[in-house]
């Protein structure tokens, strides 16, 4: 299991070089002979798309896409199964998103290794995902198939947050589904649904059930 960082820069160690950064893992758990190492690595970052001349240079030389580069083939050199992703584009500009984008989708057709993808970007989730689940203060309000989720979500959150998606015609509109109330502190939460402070159906559970007192 491997994990690629959501900023590019920090989560990179600015006093090694990319060669050393992307090998540390290999040498500090003996993973491959010293000899091996270099091999290793270079076959990395021609995968994700850099020259092997960048081995040499340090983390500031470089662009966060190509940074972010760097952090996937320091994933990719181990050789893992699974892959947690913490929102490894949102630090990106859009244009360098969709490069990243593809170049996951790509390594994953290759080597057949699985992702958890963490993203507030609903549209990138829905292009790099095959199921999504849904969080709402650390809890899992929803888990369906991407397709399924998208077309007909059932959590009046999911629901909410699908509402808030741009839609790339001027043309359409989408009813936005505004949530009324604050956000509860994550360090105390309320009891039962976290979401019930905020919940719409609750909220005309709660006239209807006043109403009928009041008859």
């Amino acid at each position: 299991m491997q994990i690629i960082f959501q900023d590019p820069y920090s989560s990179l160690n600015p006093r090694m070089t990319v060669g050393e950064i992307i090998g540390e893992a290999l040498v500090d758990h003996g993973l491959v002979s010293k000899d091996e190492v270099k091999d290793r690595v270079l076959e990395a970052i021609e995968m994700c798309g850099l020259a092997p001349y960048h081995i040499r240079r340090y983390p500031h030389e470089f662009s966060g896409g190509q940074r972010q580069r760097i952090g996937i083939a320091r994933a990719l050199v181990l050789n893992p199964k699974f892959i947690v992703c913490d929102e490894p584009v949102s630090a990106l500009d859009v244009s360098i998103q969709s490069q990243i984008v593809n170049l996951l989708c790509d390594l994953q057709q290759k080597f057949g290794f699985s992702y958890m993808f963490i993203s507030h970007d609903l549209s990138v989730v829905k292009h790099i995902s095959h199921r999504v689940g849904v969080m709402y203060l650390g809890s899992l309000v929803e888990l369906a198939d991407k397709h399924e989720l998208y077309k007909n979500p059932l959590h009046p959150y999911t629901k909410a947050l699908l509402s808030a998606v741009p839609i790339p015609d001027p043309t359409l509109k989408r009813e936005r589904i505004i949530l009324q109330g604050d956000i509860p502190s994550p360090a105390n939460p309320p009891s039962g649904c976290k979401f019930h402070t905020r919940c719409p159906y609750k909220r005309i559970y709660v006239h209807r059930k006043y109403q009928s007192l009041e008859m």
